[in-house]
This record gives C-alpha cells, structure tokens and sequence, in this order.
C-alpha cells in the first residue's frame, strides 16, 4: 500500500511540474506596456535618395546610366558584402577603378548593374546615393510574455513602402520630452530622447509589429489576460501610453467598430479618442503612440496602430491575436 501510495505522489508531482511548465509560458495573460520606448534597428543597405555630386569641375552624376532605384537593397559592391554604410564607404575610398558592380535586391527580384565613382570636390569618392543602414525611431511597448518576449508598435516599420528587413536591433525605453499637437491634417507627435541602456533585443520586423526579447525585469508591471476577439465589443475602452516624461497613463476611448478578421490584418479595431484631456495635450492620436495598449474588460483587446489623419481622434488598433501569434512562431 505504501508503495502504491508513493507512486500516485510521485505521480502527481510530475503531473503538477509539467503544469506549472505549461502555466509559465501560456500566453493567456501577459505583461501590460505602454512604455515609450526608442528603436534602434539595422536594415541593410538601402538606398533612399540620389544626388548630383560637386566635383573642381562642375556637377556629375554617377548614376546616370546605372540601373539604381529608390528602395534597392545593397547587398554587394565587386562581390563584396556590405552590411552598412561605414564598410561601402571604405571599400570606394581603397578601390582604384573608375567604376564598380553593385549586387542589388529590388523586392523579390535580384539585379546586378555598374555605376561610376566619382571623386568630389575634397577628392573623396562618392557614387552619388544617399544611403540608409538603420531606422531610429520612438514608439510604444504593447507587451512582454511570461517568457520575456514583447510586442510594440501594432505596424511595421517601412523605407519608401518597402518592408525592411531587420538585421538585428535593440529596444530602449525613452522619455517624453514634448508634444507636437495633431490637428486635422496634420499629424502630431511624440519628442522623446532615447536611453543608452538597452532593454531588449529586436528579432523580427513584421507588418504587425516589432518582436524581440526582453532582457530587464517586469516585477512592476500590470498582468493581463489576453481577448479573443468574438470578447471585444463596442463600447468604453483604454489606450495605456506615455505622453509626459516616462509616465504610463490610461486614456478613455470608444471602440466603434470591430472587424472579426481570418487573418493578420492591422485595422481590426477602429475607435474615437473620449479622454478630454488626452485631446487637449495630443489632439488624439499621435505618432509615436504606436503600439499603445488597447484594454476593455480588464483584458488587453490590441494596440494602437494608425491614425485617421483627417481627423486624429479617430484610429485603428491591431488586434492582439496576431501580435501573440508572431511570439508564438518566434519561439518555434
């Protein structure tokens, strides 16, 4: 009997050990955001902008009858792999030809075409292109699992309507210094200064959001538990985000609309700003919002993810469902 008995306790030790497991990475509750925070992301190489340049003799274009667009992805100079600007840069100033061959990824399609160096006016070369290796930006923190992973912006960052992908990337938290209001027409804006300290890694770029990993801890955040979407109804809301300093607050909204979706889309939930004075210090919604948290019921719905520019107390909101779907494919 008292074998039996043991065996039953170990058992139900074991049964209880792979629940606490399960428990520790559901994803039925998570951590609440609203956190500005700073992005630091490398993109690749893209060119985003030409010019003409200014040589002893007068303006040149190198360009001119290459096969270079506004948009193209970098990928190699003479067989080269360029990662950044700093490293293309390098290259031009050691080579000795007049001209070289730049391996370029033009969204699905790959091309390869020359183009001149030309030497400016203080004998630097130059190719003529405005190059970009990494987007800065301010948004809003949605939310981090039990597991650390997180979810921001409820959007994808994007160059000239291209999706970048991202090489890597770090997350900071940031202070609100100012506001630049939104008025019909005009968007508005967050002005904040980014931390040194990073708080977590960037690993995917998606047309839902930014994801990574969380690297500090979250003993004074909100729990919440995760709604479905058939949950959400019209009617009284919150958006959770900072708009002073690094202050977290709740602001009244009215969800108007709920857009039941089969697949990630980022305007399923479409609302009105209420909070009179979110209005008087924002005139809605602003950029830099992104990502703000959507609660009802006690349960984060989804994030703020655009603007209706026309009039910026209007907006729209990822659901949540597909912002944990992407933590979900992360760690697999």
């Amino acid at each position: 009997m008292k074998k039996i008995i043991k065996f039953f306790l170990i058992l139900l030790f074991f049964s209880l050990t792979l629940t606490l497991e399960v428990d520790a990475k559901s994803d039925d509750y998570v951590f609440l955001g609203g956190d500005s925070i700073g992005i630091k992301m490398k993109t690749g190489v893209y060119v985003v902008g030409k010019y003409q340049v200014q040589t002893s003799n007068g303006k040149k274009i190198p360009w001119k009858e290459s096969n270079v667009e506004l948009g193209d992805k970098i990928e190699s100079i003479n067989g080269i792999k360029i990662e950044n600007n700093n490293q293309l840069q390098d290259y031009l100033k050691k080579c000795n030809s007049e001209s070289v061959e730049l391996f370029i990824c033009r969204g699905e399609k790959n091309l390869t075409t020359k183009i001149d160096i030309i030497k400016n006016k203080n004998a630097e070369p130059s190719i003529g292109l405005y190059i970009r290796d990494q987007i800065l930006g301010i948004g809003t923190l949605t939310f981090i699992t039990n597991d650390n992973y997180f979810g921001s912006l409820g959007h994808a960052i994007y160059e000239n309507q291209i999706l970048l992908k991202n090489n890597g990337g770090s997350l900071y938290y940031s202070t609100v210094s100012s506001i630049k209001k939104a008025e019909p027409g005009i968007a508005g804006e967050k002005r904040a200064s980014m931390e040194n300290l990073a708080i977590g890694k960037i690993l995917l770029n998606d047309v839902s959001g930014l994801y990574g990993k969380f690297m500090t801890n979250t003993q004074n955040k909100t729990k919440l538990a995760v709604a479905e979407q058939n949950e959400i109804k019209k009617g009284k809301a919150q958006i959770y985000t900072t708009i002073s300093g690094k202050d977290i607050e709740s602001y009244d909204i009215e969800i108007t609309d709920v857009n039941l979706q089969n697949q990630k889309a980022t305007k399923g939930i479409r609302y009105k700003v209420t909070d009179s004075d979110l209005i008087h210090e924002t005139g809605g919604i602003i950029q830099g919002m992104s990502g703000s948290p959507i609660v009802q019921n006690g349960k984060i719905i989804g994030a703020v993810s655009h603007v209706t520019v026309e009039n910026p107390i209007y907006g729209y909101g990822m659901h949540i469902e597909w912002m944990i779907n992407e933590i979900v494919d992360l760690r697999n």
